[in-house]
């Protein structure tokens, strides 16, 4: 059984030609780390609705070059728009909301700095942190096959963060034991475009974020019985929403 081609993300005009040449970041990830060679293939999207496999012809520390021998779609992405409003936590655990969270099929990443925030530090620079993140959902999206990497915004305040949301707000609390994400929404008389989605850092919300984000149009839902890890919440809540919404079938 063929095993299927590594997919990659490449910047957007790479792929006009037959003829293709990449920088050295990729040619370091694809010759040093993964050890491809010269004949091997790889599917190569720049994030739009095509991808195109490619012959490797050459592999060197700076630069790497392949012939395009043919195209097709790439998955499509989920209809409906789900951005994540994920508070921040430690980085390892926030790290891992964005691997699985673009895995899952969430569209954009919007980092929360609410009361009960662990704010990031660690003497690693705001451009530093970016860049890391950045690079974590391109590479869980190669991994999944998307057809294109999500977004990952700057860190906003809870209360602008509510303030700004589109769509239909959903807010996940453990004090709410009356409706449960997935049965409301399977339950809206119209299908959202956007869902915005609120998940609390370790702690949970404070009882004024809640009423702020109900005053601002937040629907307050459940979990289930048991309290989750922030991290796991927001995988939960992620996979929950989409798959009320049909995203997830096959």
């Amino acid at each position: 059984m063929t095993e299927p081609l590594r997919r990659f993300f490449v910047p957007p005009g790479s792929l006009r030609a037959r003829n293709v040449t990449l920088g050295a970041d990729l040619a370091h990830r694809l010759g040093r780390v993964l050890r491809l060679k010269r004949g091997d293939r790889v599917l190569l999207s720049e994030g739009g609705g095509r991808e195109y496999e490619v012959q490797l012809t050459g592999v060197s520390s700076y630069a790497l070059t392949g012939v395009v021998l043919g195209e097709r779609e790439a998955l499509p992405e989920p209809e409906a728009t789900l951005v994540l409003y994920q508070s921040l936590i430690r980085a390892n655990r926030f790290d891992l909301v964005l691997e699985k969270g673009t895995e899952i099929g969430v569209s954009r990443f919007v980092p929360v700095i609410s009361a009960r925030s662990l704010v990031q530090g660690d003497g690693e620079p705001a451009a530093a942190r970016g860049e890391r993140w950045r690079r974590i959902v391109i590479e869980a999206a190669e991994q999944s096959g998307r057809g294109r990497p999500p977004r990952v915004e700057s860190p906003l305040p809870f209360e602008e963060a509510v303030q700004q949301a589109r769509g239909e707000k959903l807010m996940p609390y453990e004090g709410e034991r009356g409706r449960s994400l997935g049965a409301y929404v399977r339950r809206l008389s119209r299908r959202p475009d956007i869902v915005s989605l609120f998940v609390g850092p370790e702690g949970g919300f404070e009882d004024a974020e809640v009423e702020l984000a109900r005053e601002s149009g937040a629907e307050i839902v459940s979990l289930g019985p048991r309290i989750l890890r922030s991290e796991t919440a927001g995988i939960v809540a992620s996979a929950l929403v989409l798959d009320a919404l049909g995203e997830l079938d096959a």
